[in-house]
């Protein structure tokens, strides 16, 4: 209670929101196909997913590309001389050091940054699909996330760690389902979410804390009271709140207590929220959340007097969309389409998902703001 009284009052001192510019910046290029994940890293923002080319913002090929490619995060301009064969599509990335780590359903791979080749000596043996990626803070290795059961011959429920030259560590969690996303808290844990019930025995429906030693916080438990079919897709934790975006058996974003997974608010969606990050506009913190909502039905997510369509901006306080930030993503009448992942970094905001152009201008694949 000590907690959620103490989220309450730090949630209610936020200002209402303050809302970007509607259009995405301009001359940013783009990627022929979907974007599954984004991770900046120094001057570079890697991109990740079903890739096979990189465009310039008028839609020309500069390169071809397989899945995997950089832009400089500050001009947003694809780096061609980066051009990793990664052999299908990228759904996890970290960076450590001199090189990339990235998940699919080939597993783990590692991708030097300098080359673009893939280094053969790293042989992990996962053995399925790694869905996200995130490095340890001493760069001694990267915690994965999925739908695996093994590694080489040891066993492995969905959450695994693997250190940088390959090997398996202790690290040994049990996700009895699928793990979407793996977020660090600035409290110093993971929050692990995905289509899981239980972790480590503990009920965590779709979401989970979970310490650098394995353990996990058996306080939390999110007041989600759908039990089954239920995806959250990913987390935005500070110290006291876990905000997520979430969907497949009811839609919505939410704001919970860090502490016991209290509900602070639910905002329901009308399609799944599917990526969650904080950024500061102007001088306060705002939630954004991408998804496709609104975009198999324009007409699905109302807002005021507008509709609201693959991407919205929030107040953390509340839960309540913005209606002034109202980009539009097309197509907007095809399911499982719209803003996927997002990534805040060095004052941008970063949008990756399957749209065309975002209103009339076109974004393939990937869109940046200036906050």
């Amino acid at each position: 209670m000590i907690g959620f009284l103490a989220a309450a009052m730090a949630l209610a001192s936020v200002l209402p929101a303050q809302a970007l510019a509607v259009g995405p910046d301009p001359g940013i290029d783009m990627v022929a196909g979907n974007v599954y994940a984004l991770n900046a890293s120094g001057s570079w923002l890697y991109v990740g997913g079903k890739i096979r080319d990189v465009r310039d913002p008028n839609n020309k090929n500069l390169c071809a590309a397989t899945n995997l490619v950089r832009f400089d995060e500050a001009t947003g301009q694809g780096d061609c001389s980066f051009l990793p064969a990664i052999p299908s599509p990228v759904e996890g990335i970290a960076v450590i050091g001199d090189f990339v780590y990235v998940g699919g359903d080939f597993g783990l791979l590692r991708v030097d940054v300098t080359t673009g080749q893939v280094d053969p000596t790293f042989n992990p043996g996962v053995g399925n699909t790694v869905h996200t990626v995130l490095a340890a803070p001493d760069g001694s290795g990267v915690y994965i996330g999925g739908s695996f059961h093994n590694v080489g011959t040891v066993n492995r429920g969905n959450l695994a760690f693997i250190a940088t030259d390959g090997t398996l560590g202790s690290w040994n969690p049990t996700a009895d389902d699928v793990v979407r996303q793996l977020r660090w808290s600035p409290a110093g844990y993971i929050v692990a979410s995905g289509h899981f019930e239980r972790v480590n025995g503990n009920f965590d429906q779709s979401i989970a804390e979970i310490e650098p030693d394995g353990s996990v916080n058996t306080s939390f438990s999110p007041d989600i009271p759908e039990v089954g079919a239920m995806t959250c897709f990913d987390t935005a934790p500070t110290a006291t709140v876990v905000y997520a975006a979430c969907g497949q058996k009811h839609n919505f974003m939410a704001a919970f207590d860090a502490t016991t997974g209290a509900k602070i608010w639910r905002t329901m969606l009308g399609g799944n929220g599917e990526s969650a990050a904080l950024a500061t506009v102007g001088d306060q913190t705002e939630l954004f959340v991408g998804g496709h909502f609104g975009t198999r039905d324009p007409t699905s997510m109302p807002c005021g007097t507008t509709f609201l369509h693959g991407i919205l901006e929030a107040d953390p306080a509340t839960g309540e969309p913005d209606c002034t930030f109202d980009p539009h993503p097309v197509p907007d009448t095809h399911n499982l389409t719209g803003g996927w992942v997002l990534e805040a970094a060095n004052g941008h905001l970063w949008l990756g998902g399957k749209f065309g152009k975002i209103d009339d201008v076109k974004h393939h694949g990937i869109a940046r703001w200036t906050l």
